[in-house]
This record gives C-alpha cells, sequence and structure tokens, in this order.
C-alpha cells in the first residue's frame, strides 16, 4: 500500500519523513565516496598535529628552564622565534582538523541518511529521528490507535511526554532543594520523595515549604527517616480545603490527628516504632468519609499479613474486610504456585494487586511479561511488577513502553543513579495512573485526549482527595516501601517481616 502525495507531504512538513530527488540522492552518494580516504586522512594529520605539539612542548620547557636564562641573547631570540612559529604550526594544525572533523561528521550523518533510505517513485525517502520514535510509539498503540486519527495519535503522545517532563521537572527542582537540608540522605530517596512532590499541582516553592514545615512536624517521632518523609509527604498531599493555600493553617491539626493514629497503630497494631509514622500517614490519607480513620481495619489485615505495610495498604479499602482478605489471600496464593517463597515482596505485591481493579485471572499474562522484562533491571522485581501490573487501562507493552519512557526522562536530569534505580524511579512516576478518559476497560476503547492521568479522582475505593497515590516510595533500587522488612541488596527501611 502506497501512501497518497497528500500524506507523504504531511510526513515530510511535519519532520518524520526526509526526502530526496533521485539528483540530490545521487550527488550525496558521490560526496561520500571520498569519505575512507578523508578520515585516513584525518587519522595522519592528527598524528602530525600530536608530534607537532610534543615538539612545542619541549620547546616551551626549554624557554622556561634556567639554563635558558643562561644563554646568549641572540639564540635565546632565536629560540622564542622557533617556539612562536611551532605555536602557529599548531593552531593551524589543529583548526584543520576541527574542521575537517566537523566535515566528517556532517557526512557520517548523511551516510546514515542514505542508509536508511528507499527507493519511491523516482524518489528516495527515510524516516528521521522523530520518525523512528513515532514509529516505535505507534507499534506499541496500534490496537488502541488503529481507528484513531493521527494528529489525535500525536496530540495524545505529545501530552504523555509534557506530562512526564513536568513531573522530572519538578521533581529535580525538590530534589535539588532538598539535598541543601539533607545532604547525606541517599541520592534515590530523595528524587522519590520529589517525584511524589511532583505530582501534586500547585506552586513547587509552596509545595517544597509544605513538605519541609510537615517533616519538621514529624521529626520527634522515634522513626526512620525514610518513614519521617513519607509521611511528610502525605501531609504535604492532604490539604482538604484548597481556600487554606498557601498559608498551610491545617498543618497543625494533621500534626495533632498523626499523632494521635501514631499511638493507636503501635498500641493498637502492634507497629513498630520505627515503622509507626509510615503507617499512620496511610491511615490518616485514608480518611473515610464519615470523619473516621481505618485503624480497625489495619488491626484485622495485622492479623493476616505479618508486613505492616502491606496491612496499611489493604486498610485503605473500603469495602468489607472479609472480600478484601480473601482476595490478598488469591492473589498470594498466586505467588505461592509460582513458586515465591513467602516474603516481604510477596505480602506487598498481593497488597498493591488487592487494592487494584483487576482478579487474579485477569493480571497473570500481563504480570509474566512485565516481571520478565524487569528481571534485566531488578533483582527483586515482584513488587515492581505489582504495581505496573495494578494499571488496569494499559497493557503490558505500553505499561512498560511507558516506564522506559519515564526511566529515560529521569536519567536527563541526573546522571548519579544506576539503571536498578532509574527503573525504580520511574515505576513510581507512573504509579496512580489512572485513566478515567477510556469509556470502557476495553482494548479497542477509544481514547480521547491524553492517555494517562498521573492523579486519582475521587473514589469510594481509593482516597477522598484529588491527589496522587502515595502509599509507600522506592527507598532503595528494587524497593518499593519505606515501611519493613530487609533482605540482601534491598532495603525496605527497619523491621517488619523477612520470609
Amino acid at each position: 500500500m502506497q501512501p497518497s502525495q497528500g500524506d507523504l507531504d504531511f510526513f515530510v512538513t511535519n519532520g518524520y519523513v526526509s526526502v530526496l530527488q533521485k539528483e540530490q540522492y545521487d550527488q550525496a552518494l558521490a560526496e561520500l565516496s571520498n569519505l575512507s580516504k578523508m578520515s585516513e586522512e584525518l587519522r595522519d594529520e592528527t598524528m602530525e598535529e600530536g608530534t607537532a605539539e610534543a615538539t612545542l612542548a619541549k620547546e616551551e620547557r626549554r624557554i622556561h628552564s634556567i639554563l635558558f636564562h643562561l644563554e646568549g641573547k641572540e639564540k635565546k631570540e632565536a629560540e622564542m622565534q622557533s617556539a612562536e612559529a611551532e605555536r602557529g604550526i599548531v593552531s593551524r594544525e589543529k583548526a584543520e582538523i576541527a574542521e575537517k572533523d566537523s566535515r566528517i561528521n556532517e557526512l557520517l550523518k548523511k551516510k546514515s541518511m542514505l542508509d536508511r533510505m528507499v527507493p519511491y517513485d523516482g524518489q528516495y525517502l527515510s524516516l528521521t529521528g522523530l520518525g523512528v520514535m513515532t514509529l516505535s510509539d505507534l507499534n506499541v498503540r496500534n490496537y488502541r490507535v488503529s481507528e484513531t486519527e493521527f494528529s489525535d495519535f500525536i496530540q495524545e503522545r505529545q501530552a504523555t511526554y509534557t506530562e512526564l517532563r513536568s513531573i522530572a521537572d519538578k521533581g529535580n527542582f525538590y530534589t535539588s532543594a532538598l539535598k541543601i537540608d539533607f545532604p547525606n540522605a541517599d541520592l534515590s530517596q530523595l528524587w522519590s520523595v520529589s517525584i511524589g512532590l511532583g505530582k501534586l499541582q500547585g506552586d513547587p516553592n509552596q509545595i517544597n515549604q509544605r513538605f519541609l514545615l510537615s517533616l519538621g512536624m514529624v521529626q520527634h517521632f522515634k522513626s526512620n527517616l525514610e518513614n519521617k518523609m513519607m509521611a511528610a509527604e502525605i501531609m504535604t498531599a492532604s490539604k482538604t480545603n484548597p481556600s487554606q493555600a498557601p498559608t498551610n493553617s491545617d498543618l497543625q491539626n494533621l500534626a495533632e490527628t498523626l499523632q494521635s493514629l501514631e499511638k493507636r497503630v503501635r498500641h493498637d497494631a502492634h507497629v513498630p516504632k520505627e515503622l509507626s509514622v509510615g503507617v499512620a500517614a496511610t491511615v490518616l490519607f485514608a480518611k473515610r468519609y464519615d470523619g473516621t480513620y481505618p485503624i480497625d481495619n489495619l488491626v484485622e489485615f495485622s492479623k493476616r499479613t505479618p508486613s505492616c505495610e502491606a496491612a496499611a495498604i489493604l486498610s485503605i479499602m473500603t469495602l468489607p474486610e472479609e472480600q478484601v482478605g480473601f482476595k490478598f489471600e488469591q492473589f498470594k496464593s498466586l505467588f505461592s504456585s509460582w513458586g515465591c517463597e513467602e516474603s516481604e515482596d510477596t505480602e506487598l505485591a498481593s497488597a498493591y494487586l488487592t487494592i487494584s481493579d483487576l482478579a487474579p485471572d485477569e493480571v497473570k499474562d500481563k504480570m509474566t511479561i512485565i516481571l520478565d522484562a524487569l528481571k534485566n533491571y531488578l533483582e527483586y522485581p515482584l513488587v515492581a511488577t505489582a504495581i505496573l501490573t495494578s494499571i488496569p487501562t494499559l497493557e503490558a507493552n505500553e505499561t512498560l513502553d511507558l516506564m522506559e519512557k519515564a526511566s529515560t526522562m529521569l536519567g536527563t536530569f541526573t546522571s548519579n543513579l544506576e539503571r536498578s534505580e532509574l527503573i525504580s524511579l520511574s515505576v513510581r512516576m507512573i504509579h496512580g495512573i489512572k485513566n478515567e478518559l477510556v469509556k470502557e476497560l476495553d482494548p479497542t476503547a477509544k481514547i480521547t485526549q491524553t492517555p494517562v492521568q498521573f492523579t486519582y479522582v475521587p473514589s469510594t475505593v481509593f482516597f477522598m482527595y484529588h491527589t496522587p497515590l502515595i502509599i509507600a516510595h522506592s527507598s532503595y533500587h528494587s524497593t518499593f516501601s519505606a515501611l519493613g522488612g530487609a533482605h540482601p541488596a534491598h532495603v525496605h527501611g527497619v523491621g517488619g517481616f523477612m520470609g
């Protein structure tokens, strides 16, 4: 099937396709015919320039030596003139080499373009860099956008990139600010908190101020820094009355409620003090419509799982405890059938999937694909896999593609994190996507506007607040927990359950 001339003009005008007439193509081939010879000449000239530099360095050392001052006037002048002449030679050779190197690079780019070109109707066509990237995105999304106008797809794609860049950009701002106050903190931990803050709507300076105020209010708790930061992040997101911005007048009440809840989670649910403020903050964020907090749920689920964080995650559900507990046990059984030993990770993964819209039978294939992919990056990928699988409106390949885009985006802001850390942070970055614009959870459903929403909307299943889903954050590599458990090369904070 050949594209119409109108379609071809559109792709060329918008930078997706390059076109050369046959005469231009032949001329470009002729220009490339001397590429090998030019490369050899460049190597020879580079060696000659190196020799000239060595000669100049020798003369420079000579005229700066003590013995030079003992020479006669005429000899000193001659040697200084010789050194000056050598400087000129070296300078000219460097300029010529730079010019030739630039020319060769241009020819190499042209060769790369010609190598991709194919003949078409008396012309030669090739995809540009933008075209290659767009085609890759189309291949991932084709089943969903096959009946969508190309312009709509481009708009949707651009909105996704814009959203990712916005979160990464604001995350970079918060990380830079936090490094001033916490110079010895783990960089990936600061980035994880910052990504959560980056999802919040509002003035970054005001959000940063609110976070630091919140963090100051939780310093007296005996919990570790990860849990204190988590609690402060949740307090920052828990602005129940937007009219209070930017006064933060609600923080004192939140802090008092948090302190009361922290005592209860320690006393009633027997949560260790190292973890208690994080669990209490999760309960705080899950405030019910009637104004109560799900401490009773936490107590009941603490009897079902030795993981404090898993119990906290499960406690946010407003469904009957037996119904939630049954689904939780189903996911645990699924992991057991896969040969996974009971551990903090199986508990957390089961909890995240339990609060999703998916049933165990619906996640097997998707989870297997994502798990196989994450094994290439993470030593312990189960929790990250569960989080990505829990996004109901994206297929496995779409989810992995979005994660890869987020990871690449984050990599442009920091070069001091390992690949595994970037992958973990990218999962944190896209966690909370709930596409309310898909009219039906159907692979052929038409998508309007952007396919992703980076915040949860008010829901009886999740929370009352229009804020990102913040339950736990990645504190190191493959971990998505600040609350409990630890095993080799895999930090979950302090205490908790180890399988």
